[in-house]
């Protein structure tokens, strides 16, 4: 039940930051929207599942402890759909370090990984479905096993690689461009060892209490929805310092206006007009999809010049 409650809180949290990104960023691509709402159904349909595992032991079976021991849904709906938003979540950060370092050499490797795990997960969802005891599932040590350890290896490669790559790109942009991937840096290594730190609690349950392996259920069970949340977490964090619906952009500018009055001849002059020259200059920086991976520096410098005659 604990970890049927923190699954709904978590969906939740989630609710809250689809709305804030579907107002804030309206105009990102299209790939990127696929992915964030693609998962967000996924999160939908296993806590429709879950929901139904709920009603199944403490509703329907209430006061039935034999009912308890059944997997019903709980073999679709945690390692199976953990371990496909798992992967998805771990390619795009695998996409991001491609991006930023033009190789594949780490990317593939993630990914690599981030496969291993997803295959794990779903041997795991169909030998539990096949057992179909709760009690039984710690017979799937390999397999459990391989599903853990590969999703928090894969975490700390993301978390470590891309920080490095942040942190060794910050020194060619501009204090306010560095601050900035400090933030994004500091944001990559939290949510990434917080699921990493989750599949390794789980672990530890699963292989330190084999007489209690259904300790299991409750970590696992909000992995999909800590990864999800993290990355929408991360994509929103983009819109720190501005406000108003942005276009996936994230940019900084500063403003500079002066008055410059003119030269005048000291031998006065009658029905001279004095002219004041207003001198605007904005220097604007973008830094267009820096939570995205996208670092190539714009600078503009826009000049107004206004004439008035007192």
């Amino acid at each position: 039940m604990i970890a049927i409650c923190l699954n709904w809180g978590l969906m939740g949290v989630l609710l809250v930051q689809m709305f804030f990104y579907h107002i804030t960023f309206p105009k990102d691509s299209a790939t990127i929207k696929s992915l964030v709402y693609g998962l967000f159904v996924l999160d939908i349909l296993q806590t429709g599942l879950i929901t139904a595992d709920a009603f199944h032991w403490f509703v329907f079976g209430f006061g039935d402890m034999n009912r308890l021991n059944d997997t019903f849904l709980n073999s679709w709906d945690v390692p199976l759909l953990d371990s496909v938003i798992a992967l998805i979540v771990q390619c795009f950060y695998s996409w991001r370090i491609y991006v930023l370092q033009k190789s594949l050499v780490f990317p593939v490797l993630i990914v690599l990984v981030s496969l291993c795990q997803c295959g794990a997960g779903v041997a795991v969802a169909v030998i539990a479905h096949r057992l179909g005891k709760l009690s039984l599932i710690s017979t799937e040590v390999s397999e459990q096993t391989t599903w853990l350890v590969a999703s928090a290896l894969a975490d700390v490669l993301i978390t470590i690689v891309l920080s490095w790559t942040l942190l060794r790109s910050r020194s060619r942009y501009l204090p306010v461009s560095g601050r900035r991937i400090g933030r994004i840096v500091a944001l990559t290594v939290e949510t990434n060892c917080l699921t990493a730190g989750v599949a390794v609690i789980s672990l530890i349950l699963f292989l330190g209490v084999p007489q209690h392996a259904t300790l299991v259920v409750p970590p696992t069970a909000i992995i999909g929805k800590l990864y999800t949340n993290c990355l929408v977490a991360v994509l929103n964090n983009r819109s720190l310092g501005s406000s108003g619906p942005r276009s996936g952009t994230s940019s900084g500018s500063s403003n500079f206006q002066s008055f410059r009055m003119p030269e005048l001849s000291s031998a006065p002059r009658r029905n001279q007009a004095l002219k004041v020259e207003v001198i605007q200059q904005m220097d604007t920086r973008d830094d267009a999809g820096i939570a995205l991976g996208d670092f190539g520096p714009k600078s503009q410098l826009e000049t107004q010049r206004g004439s008035n005659s007192v």
